[in-house]
């Protein structure tokens, strides 16, 4: 495989590489807010659903963190795969408020013991072969394996929506299930534990070094501007594209190629960047994905797509850059529960970017809301403007 030239004995990496491939394959994506619009009907109800995961799993996402430090990551991922499953259940459902609410707070656990510990697999696993000066290599090739099976996912799940748009969720129970089954062959990697048990004191601990780290408090923060008003009006794509009244088979399309755009993004991240350095890759990612996003607004006709598409390349380029230099500030013993306090931060700007951006598509129409959104995404730039460089 691709991971042959590096010579890493471990097979954590390759299996990873096929979970993500496999998981991105939820043929729902293009379609998600379109179906919930169609049982909750506003698109205030649809972000509110949002809301309600992001806030969940900023609930979740530490102390999920410190389980995976003190108890093990092999077995936290485990436990991701199987209330990602549940949360599908709840979401083919439907119907009702009630099951959406559950499909956002399952969805959310699933997430929460995910994130943190996938990356502390993959960097652990590295560091014990003393191998981690790859981590940034190899995570930019792992997070475009994600965006390329969602290419796949996304095209088929669009024709799939033809038939129905709870159908393509019925499909995806597929993927998920095979993505959980491969989960088992991982190998737990060693890394140093805490000598404690104590998921509270984990919790505290880890919480300190994020706000006594200035790197790591504006890795954090730059990531929560983007999240906050760039991944909202992401999931509500689907929404901005039926305003502009293109038919529901390009949906899958405009996903798919979206990302196609954020998996080359990422692969692309790491030689970009130790060509023009970290931070300055980080200021064009946080300039373009506004930039796009906003030209999107303002254009008419197939424009609108390419604008719309090119917003994922601007994510893929930034994401392995965050986490290679937020990586290197985080000890071992501490990495799942600080890189989960990264998430927190993020999902807590969808929580609040969600109900915000819906209120003002209620209030005018989700175009006006997306240019209200790329204009505040631009304080993000701010804010990496102080990012240091790390060699």
């Amino acid at each position: 495989m691709f991971f042959n030239k590096y010579k890493i004995k471990s097979k954590n990496i390759e299996i990873m590489a096929l979970v993500h491939l496999i998981w991105g394959l939820l043929f729902f994506l293009p379609i998600l807010a379109l179906y919930m619009e169609e049982h909750l009907f506003s698109v205030m109800n649809v972000a509110l659903i949002f809301a309600i995961s992001s806030v969940a799993t900023i609930i979740f996402e530490i102390p999920t963190g410190a389980i995976s430090d003190l108890f093990g990551r092999k077995n936290t991922y485990l436990a991701a795969g199987f209330f990602a499953v549940i949360s599908i259940v709840f979401l083919y459902i439907g119907g009702e408020m009630i099951f959406f609410v559950l499909y956002a707070i399952f969805n959310a656990l699933g997430r929460s013991l995910a994130s943190g510990t996938d990356e502390a697999i993959i960097y652990d696993t590295l560091a014990e072969e003393k191998k981690e000066h790859l981590y940034k290599k190899i995570i930019s090739v792992l997070a475009a394996v994600w965006p390329f099976g969602a290419i796949v996912g996304s095209i088929v799940g669009g024709y799939l929506a033809k038939v129905s748009l709870s159908f393509p969720i019925l499909i995806s129970f597929i993927p998920v299930t095979i993505a959980v089954f491969l989960l088992f062959f991982l190998k737990e990697p060693k890394y140093q534990k805490e000598e404690h048990r104590n998921v509270l004191k984990q919790m505290w601990n880890s919480s300190k070094v994020v706000f006594q780290n200035k790197q790591i408090f504006l890795l954090m923060l730059t990531g929560f501007i983007l999240l906050a008003f760039g991944e909202t009006a992401h999931i509500l794509k689907p929404i901005f594209l039926e305003f502009k009244q293109f038919p529901i088979e390009y949906f899958g399309y405009v996903f798919g190629i979206t990302f196609g755009l954020s998996s080359l993004g990422h692969y692309l991240s790491h030689d970009i960047s130790e060509k023009i350095g970290d931070k300055l890759t980080i200021i064009i990612a946080a300039i373009t994905f506004p930039l796009f996003l906003l030209l999107a607004t303002l254009t008419e006709g197939l424009v609108i797509l390419l604008f719309l598409v090119l917003t994922g390349f601007a994510f893929g380029l930034r994401n392995p850059v965050i986490a290679h230099l937020l990586n290197k500030e985080i000890s071992s013993s501490k990495r799942a529960t600080v890189l989960s306090i990264n998430n927190m931060f993020g999902n807590f700007g969808i929580a609040i970017g969600g109900p915000f951006l819906g209120y003002f598509a209620d209030l005018y129409n989700i175009n006006t809301a997306f240019m209200i959104s790329a204009g505040l995404m631009f304080t993000g730039v701010i804010v990496a403007l102080f990012i240091k460089n790390k060699d």
